[in-house]
């Protein structure tokens, strides 16, 4: 089941964020999209969690969609299609391939 909740203090810190985020052994990637861009329909083998830095995406799945602004945190299972686009303003987010706790 998808998770989509506020969490604005907890990214006022990127080291802070980054440190909360990394696996054990691993990376995690920051994103940007230019406003309009589209992930398309897709899934992952594993967990993913996105962490919206700036600007929104349009995120949607399955049983609906949400608008998604600069503190939200979107968690997903294993293999859950899902897609985005960037809002007007583009949009910079973190992507961990694992569940973190935030």
């Amino acid at each position: 089941m998808i998770n989509i909740h506020h969490c604005g203090k907890g990214i006022s810190n990127i080291d802070s964020l980054i440190a909360k985020s990394l696996p054990v052994q691993g990376y995690v990637e920051v994103q940007r999209d230019v406003p309009g861009k589209e992930h398309i329909w897709h899934k992952h083998d594993t967990d993913e969690t996105i962490v919206v830095l700036e600007g929104g995406l349009r995120f949607y799945w399955e049983e609906g969609e949400r608008m998604c602004q600069p503190g939200d945190v979107i968690s997903l299972p294993a293999g859950t299609p899902h897609g985005s686009v960037a809002l007007e303003d583009g949009a910079v987010y973190l992507i961990a391939f694992h569940t973190v706790d935030l």
